[in-house]
């Protein structure tokens, strides 16, 4: 099993789409309520929030793959590590991927 599928098998499930969708009700909600506003009037709120998980998803596993697949020093590094260490490197991939995801798409997206 590579890398990349070893991730998958642990963070990417059904939960993370929720995550997204979650986290993008969330700042409609708190941050960004005259583009709730808009949504709503124009009944484009569940749209948005579909796309924006979506892509959110999306660049995800996208990171996800050019960090776990294509960074050789992090593959090669991998292989060296006991399953403790490698459960820690997974879950700090795992919250650096949301992070930048939740910075990058979630938290900004708009359709105007």
């Amino acid at each position: 099993m590579t890398l990349y599928e070893e991730f998958k098998e642990k963070y990417l499930r059904d939960d993370l789409i929720d995550f997204f969708i979650e986290k993008r009700k969330f700042i409609l909600e708190k941050n960004k309520k005259d583009y709730l506003n808009y949504l709503i009037k124009e009944g484009l709120l569940e749209e948005d929030i579909t796309n924006v998980a979506k892509m959110s998803l999306d660049l995800f596993i996208a990171q996800a793959q050019t960090i776990l697949i294509h960074d050789k020093e992090i593959v090669e590094t991998y292989s060296r590590l006991n399953k403790k260490q490698k459960s820690m490197l997974f879950s700090e991939i795992n919250k650096k991927l949301r992070c930048m995801v939740l910075n990058e798409i979630t938290y900004e997206a708009e359709f105007e």
